[in-house]
């Protein structure tokens, strides 16, 4: 659990694109972290689950490309934009975010903490 759970999916985090549904995911977590440490990123749409491609300061990417990205960061500020399949309207969107976070080792083998966030909302996909 990070300190801004609230914040993850905000109520306007639902867009209904040409191409399926954009989701704005806010970090959890109270600094900025390399895209390398979201270590677990499970989406459902409505109870079925989704492998979404993700865009990250501009440029969109597969789900599994973030495990390399050292240094490249998640701010927060910024969102990711998750790109899953849907149409306008009301869905069910479940989150389950996992973020390793390097600088605070835990337990006796100092493994870095992982931060994780479970969020499921209804939330309503307009055109933009």
């Amino acid at each position: 659990m990070g300190p801004l759970d609230d914040q993850v999916l905000r109520d306007d985090a639902l867009t209904a694109t040409p191409d399926g549904l954009d989701v704005a995911v806010h970090t959890h977590w109270y600094r900025a972290l390399p895209l390398s440490c979201v270590v677990r990123l499970d989406v459902t749409v409505d109870g079925a689950a989704v492998v979404p491609d993700v865009t990250v300061n501009g440029v969109r990417r597969t789900r599994d490309e973030l495990a390399g990205l050292t240094g490249e960061y998640w701010f927060t500020t910024d969102p990711l934009i998750l790109h899953v399949p849907g149409t306008a309207g009301e869905h069910r969107i479940g989150l389950d975010v996992g973020l390793s976070i390097p600088y605070i080792l835990t337990g006796p083998d100092r493994l870095p903490l992982l931060a994780g966030c479970r969020i499921d909302r209804t939330l309503t996909a307009r055109r933009p």
